[in-house]
């Protein structure tokens, strides 16, 4: 019987890997949907504290993100991750002790968010570095496949069952509930094992933070087809993010006449369209992680124009299902790709700067849409930059599909001198 992932559920270094980031994802999702209402029951429904408080989970990482990256690469990454856990959860339980006692004010738990950001600063870009060391290279698409699988599953499934969980404790207790299961991801991480490379030669590319910062830079200057990657996935998300959280709630109310419900229904279609997606590529026998980038970001700016030419609510549907499956594939794509083709030494860094930029164009998207519907509709808003993200997705595949080739092979003889 040929049972999905049989190889992967064998490696018992990847089975941990994947119950950390389940219990980490589950935990982490918990807090934050909390922590928007415990902000709100502090400050009396102040939109500016709470615009704030959902900042300190994004800003850290903008100006910590590239040291963490580098620290990723130099440090011991199952020790990051394991002492990433137990920092987090020590200060997430601090929240409902302080709450029990009456200490508890907005401004120690807006210090209290920004440490648990900084933490993850180190823990992320080890995640996606350390997984290429303990499977093989042949496995990362369907590494990669079920392990987005299951943080899109807990994306779903931790939302839903909050309403359940709330029927035995009181709210407060939801961040006792991800304190829980971040002992499960630090239990999990813990047995992994991993040795860290410490060549001599490494070594002596460990110098200062600084130094390996710029390293980066001059990296992806010399590799400009990585770079475009980046670059594509940032600009996508300075254009969705905004859409999707503000112009979509607004779209609804304007044009059909739809409340939070018809939102929700939307979010979860995209969160299972994504599952599903992520799924179904790690069963692929044959994958081109390139077509597979460059066509994701074809979807998702159909799946845009889509909602924004025709506002119906069957059409919006699909969009949302087309806008999921090419956000699963761009993902998962893009991460096989950085994996595969940049030196070992260099993962932890570029996989940081990425996600820096990623949450840099997060935080501008929605600071800047307010303004730009000001004077746009929210139709020609969708209908524009869906014909944007759809426009660079061809020229990606036009461009990107030669140039791949001579990239994978000047850097598999980098990475085999590094060691």
């Amino acid at each position: 019987m040929n049972i999905p992932y049989k190889q992967l559920f064998r490696n018992r270094n990847y089975v941990f890997l994947l119950l950390g980031r389940l219990f980490r994802r589950s935990a982490l999702i918990l807090f934050s949907l909390e922590l928007i209402w415990l902000t709100m029951d502090i400050t009396d429904n102040s939109p500016l504290h709470l615009s704030i408080m959902v900042m300190g989970e994004t800003l850290p990482f903008i100006i910590f993100g590239l040291y963490g990256g580098v620290k990723a690469d130099q440090w011991n990454k199952k020790r990051i991750m394991v002492f990433s856990d137990a920092g987090v959860a020590l200060l997430i339980v601090l929240i409902p002790v302080l709450f029990s006692l009456n200490e508890l004010n907005y401004y120690t738990l807006l210090a209290l968010v920004v440490g648990i950001t900084i933490f993850s600063c180190f823990s992320e870009p080890c995640y996606r570095a350390i997984l290429p060391e303990i499977i093989e290279r042949v496995q990362l698409q369907s590494g990669n496949a079920l392990l987005d699988s299951v943080q899109r599953g807990a994306s779903i499934l931790v939302p839903a069952s909050v309403g359940i969980v709330l029927k035995f404790t009181t709210q407060i207790h939801l961040f006792s509930l991800a304190c829980i299961l971040l002992g499960l991801a630090f239990i999990s991480n813990l047995f992994i094992h991993y040795v860290q490379n410490s060549s001599p030669k490494k070594r002596l590319e460990n110098s200062g933070a600084f130094h390996e910062i710029k390293s980066s830079f001059a990296y992806l200057k010399k590799n400009k087809d990585i770079t475009f990657i980046i670059v594509v996935q940032g600009i996508s998300i300075l254009i969705n993010t905004g859409l999707m959280r503000v112009g979509l709630p607004i779209y609804l109310d304007v044009y059909l006449n739809k409340d939070v419900s018809a939102f929700g229904y939307l979010t979860g279609i995209l969160g299972a369209a994504s599952f599903l997606t992520s799924i179904l590529i790690g069963l692929m026998k044959k994958f081109n992680p390139i077509y597979a980038f460059n066509t994701g970001i074809i979807l998702w700016g159909i799946g845009l124009v889509s909602i924004g030419v025709f506002p119906s609510m069957t059409v919006i549907y699909i969009g949302m299902v087309l806008i999921g499956i090419g956000q699963a594939s761009e993902g998962l794509a893009r991460t096989i790709i950085l994996q595969d083709q940049i030196p070992g030494n260099m993962i932890g860094k570029i996989f940081s700067l990425s996600s820096t930029i990623n949450y840099l164009c997060d935080t501008f998207s929605l600071g800047a849409i307010s303004s730009v519907m000001a004077f746009m509709t929210t139709a020609v808003l969708f209908s524009g930059s869906g014909g944007l993200i759809l426009a660079i997705g061809v020229i990606g595949t036009l461009s990107l599909k030669n140039n791949i080739k001579k990239e994978k092979s000047k850097n598999s003889k980098i990475r085999n001198e590094v060691g």
